[in-house]
Formats: structure tokens, C-alpha cells, sequence
């Protein structure tokens, strides 16, 4: 089963979640090795304190001298594991911006309607780092799949990819927010209005967390025989624990999402007064007439 992260990026932490799941695993490495510190040496010291004696020979995997002893007793090999530990939204902050403006005048003698519209592409990303994950030597992919809420013309827009596990990349999609069509407005000989297209600009923090265990069997030789027998099989984990040595890492994984949400379209006076905003919830039935708006407010 592979490894999958799943991300929904609201306004805050109610319309928001993440979701990781999976695990993966295959035959420890050599580094995997050092880094549980579990080489030959020092296998041997631990196969000591637990078994009593220190060992000629240990492994952890095949091959092996006398046809190979996984092989021939179908003892398990030591597999290093990755699973996800947990997942969690660390933060989420929020801030109103100003995409683009434009001024419609009219510069005719005569009451015209005029396309108040106005739209622009903005960039959702999905950045993330790492710490400790040159620790294991895993080059499964990692499935993502991201949400953005509230852009795209007010719907939900997603992303999807992979990345080797590990792997610190940037991801990026272009939306477009706002409108072009739908917004219209009245004008007098002379008079003008500016259309302000505003939107939130979110950035959500998100930690997954793995951990990263192993799982088998130590292969010993004892020349002459220990306990009755030349070869055996212990617990990798129960030779771990008797060293005193750490039976799992914990990698942390950060990531990053850049979104835009709640954009919508205003109109302004040429003093900068509000005088009409609309977005998704809100559309106009039909064209907006300055006179009968300013006498509403």
C-alpha cells in the first residue's frame, strides 16, 4: 500500500482538513543499517547482551553463507518500514488583498450601461521540506491531492501529483477569480467607477509525520554451537531493545499551501467608496445604477 496525503485548504481550520495514510517497506539498506546502528559490530554487541553471547556471524538479509539461512529456514529478512504516524493543520492565517483595479468612465454625452467586470489569474502552490529523511532509502511515490476552496469562480479547484518520498518540490496552478461578464453598470455622461477585484490570501501549514521501524529476524552462526545449535533467528526488535538502541525514527514532513479564496468584485466612487461588492452569493439581477444605490446608503 502506498503513501497518500489528501488536503482541503479553507478560510480556517473548520472548512479545512488533511488526511495521510499508507505504508511502505523493502529490505533495510546499508544506511538504514547505520542509522539504527545495527552494523556488524555492533549487531554483534547487541546479539550479545540479548542472547548472552556474541555471535561469529550475524545478518540482517540475504545472501548468506550455508545456502543462504533465510532461504533455507525461511526465516524472515529485516525490512525497514514507513508508515504514517499522524497529520495535522499547524496554522492557518488569512489576509485580504487587492488583485486588480480598473476605472470605467463615461466619456460620451449620453447615459450608457457599461461591463463592470473583471477577472485575473492568481497561483495556488504546495511547497514542503523535511528533516530527517535521508535516514531511510525509500523511492516510492507519494500521492497528493489538494483542494482549494472558494477559487476558481467560487467552486472548489484541485491538484494532483507525486513526488518521491523525500523529495522537497514546489507545486503551482493558475485559477482564474473574479468575472468578466455579470457586472454591469449605469453611467451618466462624465461620470466614472472604479471596479476593485479583492480576494483572501490564504497559507495553511500542514506536519505529517512518519515513522520508521523494522521488522525480521537477525541471522547468527555460533562456532562451536550455542545452546545446541549453530544458527538462529531472534527478533530484530528484541536485539534493539536489549542495546538500549532506538527501534524507530520519526521523519517530519512540512508543508505549505498558498491559496486564494472569497474573491470578489467591488465597485467604487471616485472618492474610494464603496458603493457595490458582489461575488458568488451575490449576483446582480441587473444593471446597477449609481443614483438609486448612493440613495440607498
Amino acid at each position: 500500500m502506498g503513501i497518500s496525503v489528501s488536503i482541503k485548504a479553507g478560510d480556517d481550520k473548520d472548512t479545512s482538513s488533511v488526511q495521510a495514510s499508507g505504508t511502505i517497506n523493502h529490505v533495510i539498506t546499508d544506511e538504514e543499517r547505520k542509522n539504527f546502528g545495527i552494523e556488524d559490530h555492533d549487531l554483534k554487541e547487541a546479539v550479545g547482551k540479548y542472547f548472552g553471547k556474541k555471535p561469529n556471524d550475524a545478518y540482517l538479509h540475504s545472501p548468506t553463507p550455508w545456502n543462504d539461512l533465510y532461504k533455507t529456514y525461511h526465516w524472515p529478512q529485516v525490512e525497514t518500514y514507513l508508515t504514517v504516524k499522524n497529520a495535522t493543520i499547524t496554522e492557518i492565517t488569512s489576509q485580504p488583498v487587492i488583485i486588480a483595479t480598473k476605472t470605467f468612465e463615461n466619456n460620451s454625452d449620453q447615459t450608457g450601461t457599461f461591463n463592470a467586470g473583471i477577472s485575473d489569474s492568481v497561483t495556488n502552490s504546495v511547497s514542503d521540506t523535511w528533516s530527517k529523511s535521508n535516514t531511510v532509502s525509500f523511492t516510492q511515490k507519494v500521492s497528493y491531492k489538494v483542494g482549494f476552496l472558494g477559487t476558481g469562480g467560487g467552486g472548489e479547484t484541485s491538484m494532483s501529483y507525486s513526488h518521491t518520498w523525500g523529495e522537497s518540490k514546489t507545486e503551482s496552478q493558475s485559477v482564474t477569480v473574479g468575472t468578466d461578464s455579470g457586472v454591469s453598470v449605469i453611467l451618466k455622461p462624465k461620470e466614472a467607477v472604479k471596479a476593485q477585484l479583492t480576494a483572501s490570501r490564504g497559507v495553511m501549514k500542514v506536519r505529517v509525520e512518519y515513522l520508521v521501524y523494522l521488522r525480521g529476524s537477525v541471522a547468527i552462526n555460533y562456532n562451536p554451537t550455542y545452546k545446541g545449535h549453530h544458527f538462529w533467528a531472534l527478533d530484530v526488535n528484541s536485539v534493539l531493545n536489549a542495546a538500549g538502541k532506538a527501534t524507530s525514527i520519526t521523519v517530519t514532513q512540512d508543508i505549505e499551501v498558498g491559496f486564494y479564496s472569497n474573491s470578489k468584485v467591488e465597485l467604487l466612487n471616485t472618492k474610494d467608496q464603496m458603493l457595490f461588492a458582489q461575488n458568488d452569493s451575490t449576483r446582480a439581477g441587473g444593471p446597477i445604477d449609481l443614483d438609486e444605490v448612493q440613495k440607498a446608503a
